[in-house]
């Protein structure tokens, strides 16, 4: 099987490349960044180095290495994804499949049906984990396939059984689906995660010297704000911008000001009942769950710091 990425130099792009050449594909990366070379040779792949935007007529014979694939894989910034697939699609030809990786699907699903022939496979897909993760096995990747050919030998088939073999959790959703799903999920977690970083600074609250006080569970807490913040800001700026987020974004701020307002006003029943009405929502087995799995984070969190302080004493 022969693998194309485009945006193979960047962080998820090279994640991929060593995950298919590690299952025994030829796999080419494409980037614009004058490390595309260093970095393929680090992989052990090939490379093109080109501007797919800015590529032209003179310069077709570069675009055919480009759409000359088994797969052919996006993994570019949401907000040129559109433009890349435009560029791209038409040349792909008949039993090929697009893929792209990005957080929103509506958008990308819809312009690669548009944009290929119609004998060429799409594939939504939307990987989440980052490219810090060590391996596919247990980590959840949703699927949004479009005119796929689920017989054995097409190209849909071949990546969703090396997905499935690799360990991957496939979850197949629709496109809408997928973005409601994850402006929830993605979104208002991202969002209140970067919010409650943002409080920090403006509080000019000293964390690390906060951090001798904290039990294990708002340490963990504080771990995940600091890893959102730590993470691309324009990839999470562009999430918050092209997942359908109006509704969220709205009704969070609504909720902190009644809160705010519960408390400022001594309405200790009102600030009770709203979370015994979330709680409901969540349900006894949710509840059970959410208790049950925290508390083995927890556990784990103290083991790995008893280990830490461990290596740190001196006998």
């Amino acid at each position: 099987m022969r693998v194309t990425i485009i945006g193979g130099a960047g962080g998820m792009g090279r994640w991929f490349a060593n995950f298919f050449r590690d299952s025994g594909a030829d796999v080419l990366i494409v980037d614009k960044s004058v490390q595309t070379g260093k970095i393929a040779a680090e992989i052990g792949v090939k490379h093109l180095e080109l501007d797919i935007l800015r590529s032209n007529q003179n310069r077709n014979l570069e675009m055919e290495m480009v759409v000359d694939t088994d797969v052919l894989l996006l993994s570019v910034p949401i907000d040129i994804t559109g433009r890349v697939i435009e560029r791209v699609g038409p040349g792909m030809r008949q039993g090929s499949l697009m893929m792209d990786i990005t957080s929103v699907k509506k958008k990308p699903v819809e312009m690669m049906t548009r944009f290929t022939p119609e004998g060429v496979e799409i594939l939504g897909t939307h990987p989440l984990f980052g490219p810090s993760a060590k391996s596919m096995r247990g980590q959840t990747v949703i699927f949004v396939p479009q005119r796929v050919r689920m017989r054995s030998g097409s190209m849909y088939s071949r990546v969703y059984e090396l997905f499935k073999r690799s360990g991957a959790r496939i979850e197949i959703l629709t496109a809408e689906e997928h973005d409601r799903v994850m402006s929830v999920l993605q979104g208002l977690t991202h969002f209140v995660l970067i919010a409650s970083g943002i409080t920090l600074k403006e509080l000019e609250f000293d964390i690390e010297r906060a951090r001798a006080f904290m039990s294990p569970m708002y340490e963990i807490l504080m771990d995940f704000v600091g890893r959102i913040l730590h993470q691309d800001p324009r990839l999470y700026a562009l999430i918050q911008q092209n997942l359908e987020m109006e509704e969220v974004h709205k009704t969070f701020l609504s909720v902190a000001t009644r809160l705010y307002e519960q408390i400022s006003a001594s309405d200790i029943e009102g600030f009770i009942a709203e979370m015994r009405n979330a709680r409901a929502h969540f349900g006894n087995t949710e509840t059970e769950r959410a208790m049950r799995d925290s508390d083995a984070v927890i556990e784990a969190k103290i083991e790995m710091e008893q280990k830490r302080s461990a290596g740190r004493s001196v006998p």
